[in-house]
C-alpha cells in the first residue's frame, strides 16, 4: 500500500451504514487501478471483463468481490456479467449535477455527424479558440502530434513511453498551476484527480463509450470558482455517445451502456458552436436558429406516360374493367353467369372494382 487519504463526505450520509463515521478511505496502489482490501476488489472493476485473464485469475481466490466503476464496460464492448452477479447504479448524472458533485459540460463538436475517422479542426487552432487561458487535458493518439501541439501552446506532455518519475514531475507542475495544459498519449484517462482542470480536448479517435466518458470525466469534478467544463470534441464522439452528462442505462449483459431513453434532442449553435438541448435560441450567445424551409424529398426516378409501362394484356384488362364500371347491368350479368352466391359476389366485386356491390343486387342474385 502506497498511500491512504481520508476524504469526508460533504453531506451527513453514512453510505448506507458501510461508513458509520462518515469518512471514505481512498487507497492508492502505484501502477495499478485495481487493488484488494480485506479480500474485496474495489476499484475500476471494468478492467475485469472481456479478455482480462490475469485479473480473472486473481479474483478466483476471493469469495467476495465488490467492484466500483463509473463506466461498467470494456474497450471490447464486453459487459461485466462474467465477473459480477448484480449491478447497482449509485447515482445518475442528472442526480450528480443536481447535488453539485459534477459541473455541467459545454461541448464544441463538428456541425454534422462525421462519416469517417479524422478531426474536425487542427488541435492548436481549436485549443486557442475554446481553451486558451484555462487548465485542461488534450488527448492524442500519436506521440509526435502531442509533442507538436504541446510545443505550440506551451503545455506539458505525458506518454506511456516516459518513466514514472518523469510523469510524476510533470503532474506536480500541472497540479501546482505551473503548467496550464497537458498533452496525453494513452495516459491520464483514468485515476487522475485534478478538479481545477476545466478543458478536455479529444484529438484522437474514440472507439468505445467507456473511454469517452473516462476522458471527459477528468474535467467534470467541481472546484472553487469552477462553473462548467469545456469539451472540445474534434472527432465528433459526442454524436455517437451523447453529451458527457447525459443519463445512461447499464447492464451486465448485452449492451453494457447506452444513453437513457427520453434524453432530449440536441442542437448546435452555428455561431458559437455550443451544443445544447434543442431550442430555437442558443443559451450561450443568443443566436436564433432560423426556421427550416419546407423540404420535399426528391426520388430521382424517370417519369413515363401513365399506362405506357403496361403490357397489352394488362391494358386489355383495364379497358374491360372501365367498361364494366360504366355498365351496372353488364356487371350483374357477368357475375350471374359465374353462378356464385351473393356473399361471394360481394367480396369479388370489391376486390375487382374497389367498391361495394350495389345493395339492390342482394335480391337480384338469388
Amino acid at each position: 500500500m502506497d498511500s491512504v487519504e481520508i476524504q469526508k463526505r460533504t453531506s451527513d450520509g453514512r453510505f448506507g451504514g458501510l461508513c458509520p463515521d462518515g469518512f471514505v478511505y481512498n487507497l492508492e496502489v502505484e501502477g495499478s487501478h485495481i487493488y484488494f482490501a480485506d479480500g474485496i476488489q474495489v476499484h475500476n472493476c471494468h478492467h475485469l471483463a472481456g479478455q482480462a485473464e490475469k485479473w480473472k485469475a486473481i479474483i478466483q481466490d476471493y469469495p467476495r468481490v465488490l467492484g466500483l466503476t463509473a463506466t461498467p464496460c470494456r474497450h471490447d464492448g464486453a459487459p461485466l456479467g462474467e465477473s459480477f452477479d448484480h449491478l447497482v447504479v449509485g447515482a445518475h448524472y442528472s442526480e450528480l449535477l443536481a447535488g453539485g458533485y459534477i459541473v455541467p459540460a459545454r461541448v464544441y463538436r463538428p456541425v454534422e455527424v462525421p462519416e469517417e475517422s479524422g478531426l474536425a479542426d487542427e488541435p492548436t487552432r481549436a485549443w486557442t479558440q475554446w481553451g486558451a487561458g484555462r487548465r485542461g487535458f488534450a488527448f492524442f493518439g500519436r506521440v509526435e502530434l502531442a509533442k507538436r501541439w504541446a510545443a505550440r501552446v506551451d503545455a506539458g506532455i505525458i506518454t506511456g513511453e516516459q518513466g514514472a518519475e518523469e510523469r510524476e514531475a510533470t503532474m506536480r507542475l500541472f497540479r501546482g498551476g505551473y503548467l496550464r495544459a497537458l498533452a496525453s498519449v494513452q495516459c491520464l484517462t483514468e485515476g487522475v484527480d485534478v478538479p481545477a482542470a476545466e478543458v478536455c480536448m479529444l484529438a484522437r479517435g474514440v472507439s468505445h463509450e467507456g473511454a469517452y466518458l473516462q476522458m471527459v470525466g477528468r474535467v467534470l469534478r467541481p472546484a472553487p470558482g469552477k462553473t462548467e467544463a469545456i469539451v472540445i470534441d474534434l472527432p465528433g464522439a459526442s454524436w455517437r455517445y451523447g453529451l458527457p452528462t447525459d443519463d445512461r442505462e447499464y447492464s451486465l449483459e448485452g449492451t453494457a451502456m447506452r444513453r437513457a431513453a427520453g434524453v432530449p434532442a440536441l442542437s448546435q449553435c452555428l455561431q458559437c458552436g455550443a451544443v445544447y438541448e434543442a431550442e430555437p435560441v442558443c443559451p450561450r450567445c443568443g443566436w436564433v436558429r432560423p426556421p427550416k424551409p419546407p423540404r420535399v424529398r426528391i426520388w430521382g426516378v424517370e417519369l413515363v406516360e401513365a399506362g405506357a409501362e403496361l403490357t397489352p394484356a394488362q391494358r386489355g384488362k383495364l379497358s374491360w374493367r372501365d367498361h364494366m364500371m360504366e355498365d351496372c347491368e353488364a356487371r350483374l350479368a357477368w357475375f350471374r353467369a359465374k353462378g356464385w352466391p351473393p356473399r361471394r359476389v360481394a367480396g369479388a366485386h370489391r376486390g375487382m372494382f374497389g367498391v361495394a356491390m350495389p345493395a339492390s343486387w342482394w335480391g337480384r342474385l338469388k
